[in-house]
């Protein structure tokens, strides 16, 4: 019941239940691994007698000043050789002695701004402190000449004035910060990544999982890695961990994993065309038996824990854009093929039963049919609008359906052959009471394999219990013939 989610069927038909499904159980976002410091440069320019000169007759052009901004990470190692901002600014703050119409600009010669050249201006000239803020957004700088340098040129205008004088200064600050990236290309450094994890609480069995026996005989956990990040990475699973919450009971079963408890995920190509994709999965055969032991202690959370290091070896070429990441899908498959006892299901529909004191009694006839390789213990409720059952279709007994012969070199029912019941039940005028307000009929089944729980079935797509029901009601009222 509720399980229609958990569901998968392949081709042929076999039932798996997805245990635990996460299809982003963990991500690592590339702008957490390339973080820069924020980096600043000066400019001071004091007017010579000479310029005061220049100034009194006509404009003044303030030669190019050069910088060089130096780039460091917050991972060792951090090597930039092409950088667009997604998001950045520059942040300038003036001091001027005086006020002139001119400018000044700063030049930014590696970089570009949708294919052209990329530059700013300040202007005018004013008096005092300010403080002016441009957006890197989008501007791309191509480094590789001299990577992790920024190169900077700071020149300027200023108009005729007579009220400018030797002595007077041009006086600013500028500081670059780059909080994250469009694009990346150069190296991230060695990173290593702990704590990774993800906890679920598991109820696709609910409390027949909790009190059956459920045993599988293949069952799996793969843990598959999609890397758009342009970097290499080896993964170490620390802990894959059942937890028992009635028991208080917990089995770590990561280090029976084997050679499986080391992935290694390649970068993919660049230019990137398609992510890498790496799989591991985890079964009975390479686990030493672990994924039984797992199982079978009816979990009701499951945790992981991984660590992960980038570029664990050389210092390989890395590129990303801000939509890549390295993420994790973990995924736990119990195909249904083993032996069980207590598996419950239930389902229902509508019933209504209109003055139901008129009723002097209600036959109801059965006619099930068991396609399943389980035999059945059923029962019918009769329940209002909030499923409170009023009655039941067989009072306190259950109804046994036999399963359909099982053929042991396939374990699945032999074709054609079915567990068959017909009966009959008579619900009389003491027990129609309880009738008022029902609504619907629940169907509730526990299935058992044969032989007490110990067979081993396959359950597949086509298999199913079928009940046909057939009603006859006999009323208390007489019904008087019509006179015209």
């Amino acid at each position: 019941s509720g399980t229609e989610d958990h569901l998968y069927i392949d081709e042929s038909g076999n039932i798996s239940i997805l245990y635990y499904y996460n299809n982003d159980a963990f991500r690592i976002r590339p702008n957490v691994l390339a973080k820069v410091s924020p980096v600043s440069f000066d400019y001071y320019h004091q007017i010579t007698p000479a310029e005061e000169t220049i100034i009194r007759n006509g404009d003044l052009t303030l030669a190019p000043v050069p910088y060089s901004l130096t780039l460091a990470g917050t991972n060792n190692g951090l090597r930039i050789d092409k950088m667009q901002v997604k998001k950045g600014t520059i942040r300038i703050t003036t001091d001027h002695s005086f006020y002139n119409g001119g400018f000044l600009t700063v030049r930014f010669p590696d970089a570009t701004l949708a294919g052209n050249p990329w530059s700013f201006s300040l202007g005018p000239v004013r008096e005092g402190i300010a403080d002016t803020t441009v957006s890197l957004a989008g501007v791309i700088f191509n480094l590789a000449g001299s990577p992790n340098t920024i190169r900077v040129t700071v020149e300027g205008l200023l108009r005729q004035s007579s009220s400018v004088n030797a002595s007077d200064q041009l006086n600013g600050t500028f500081t670059v910060t780059v909080d994250t990236f469009g694009l990346f290309e150069g190296y991230l450094g060695k990173w290593t990544l702990d704590g990774l994890q993800d906890t679920v609480r598991v109820s696709v069995f609910n409390n027949a999982y909790t009190l059956g026996d459920l045993y599988f005989i293949d069952p799996q956990a793969t843990i598959t890695f999609v890397n758009s990040i342009g970097i290499p990475a080896d993964v170490v699973v620390e802990k894959m961990v059942a937890i028992n919450d009635a028991t208080g009971a917990t089995l770590d079963v990561a280090s029976r994993l084997g050679a499986g408890a080391f992935i290694q995920v390649p970068s993919p190509a660049y230019p990137l065309t398609a992510a890498v994709v790496q799989s591991v999965t985890y079964t009975n055969a390479n686990t030493g038996n672990a994924m039984h032991d797992f199982f079978n202690m009816k979990p009701d959370n499951v945790a992981f824990q991984v660590k992960t290091v980038i570029n664990p070896t050389g210092t390989p070429f890395n590129f990303f854009t801000d939509t890549c990441s390295l993420r994790a899908d973990l995924r736990v498959k119990l195909p249904l093929w083993g032996h069980f006892d207590h598996l419950t299901y239930q389902d229902t529909f509508d019933l209504v039963i209109d003055r139901p004191e008129e009723i002097e009694f209600l036959e109801l006839k059965t006619h099930i049919v068991n396609g399943m390789p389980m035999y059945a213990l059923l029962q019918v409720y009769l329940t209002d609008d909030q499923y409170h059952i009023k009655d039941s279709l067989a009072g306190d007994d259950l109804i046994f359906i036999r399963e359909a012969p099982v053929d042991p070199s396939t374990f699945l029912p032999y074709p054609g052959q079915y567990g068959i019941k017909d009966t009959t039940y008579v619900i009389d005028s003491q027990r129609m009471t309880n009738l008022d307000n029902v609504t619907r009929m629940l169907v509730k089944g526990v299935l058992f394999t044969p032989d007490e729980g110990t067979t081993d079935v396959r359950l597949r797509a086509d298999q199913s219990i079928r009940l046909h029901f057939a009603a006859h009601a006999k009323l208390k009222k007489t019904i008087e013939p019509w006179n015209d």
